[in-house]
């Protein structure tokens, strides 16, 4: 069955997680990083998802799942060890509709939650479709090693430029080339080795004389270090 690829935005977004196991609190961290409004039906919760509770980050009902937990659900997650209660956590998301994400039913789940990691800003997905779960993990281990921390930086750089280039007044011919143009930099090994003054000069022989390469550079140099 094809996916349709999407990222989603759910910040302030009900989801409604079913189950208080290790499965649960791998999508409620998730789910919490992405500013979802987290809702956990359990009557019991492991250890991580406690914190979170106890952290008032996540509302928790301490029991069995109900008939109407999911009513005003965006997502919904099965995530228990029983095959009754997934069965009726699916039919009451379709009731709602509610988008469902079910543990044990991937062919039945209206979307998977791909392995995927984060570089700041940027986010790498791989999915398998759910054939093979053990094969998404190990591609995403390679492709960690290959897009190290500093590409954080390089994202942030470029989003500032482009920020900057789109507010200027230059046509779209002109954006498109000029983005184009930085890719054919090495933008990444300057970051890497910290080289500012050299990034610096490409900026100013880059971009239009109407934006300040110079305060530019200072701005993200700045944002830089904060983190």
């Amino acid at each position: 069955m094809p996916l349709y690829p999407v990222n989603l935005n759910i910040a302030n977004r009900l989801c409604v997680v079913i189950g208080g196991g290790s499965v649960a609190f791998r999508k409620v961290k998730t789910l919490l990083d992405c500013e979802g409004v987290v809702r956990i039906v359990s009557p019991y919760v492991e250890p991580g998802l406690k914190k979170f509770i106890l952290e008032k980050q996540v509302e928790w009902f301490e029991r069995e799942y109900a008939k109407g937990d999911l009513q005003g659900a965006f997502l919904a997650f099965a995530a228990t060890s029983d095959p009754d209660v997934q069965l009726q956590v699916k039919e009451e998301a379709q009731k709602y509709q509610a988008i469902l994400n079910s543990a044990d039913d991937p062919v039945g789940s209206d979307f998977h939650v791909p392995a995927h990691f984060r570089r700041g800003k940027m986010l790498v997905t791989v999915s398998t479709g759910g054939g093979s779960p053990a094969m998404s993990k190990q591609i995403r281990e390679r492709l960690e090693l290959d897009f190290g921390l500093e590409y954080e930086a390089v994202v942030d750089f470029l989003a500032m430029v482009r920020e900057a280039v789109v507010s200027s007044d230059v046509d779209s011919a002109t954006r498109q080339k000029l983005f184009r143009n930085l890719l054919k930099v090495d933008i990444l090994g300057l970051v890497r080795e910290s080289n500012w003054f050299d990034l610096q000069m490409m900026l100013l022989q880059e971009l239009p004389e109407n934006i300040d390469a110079v305060a530019l550079i200072k701005r993200f140099l700045d944002e830089h270090d904060k983190k």
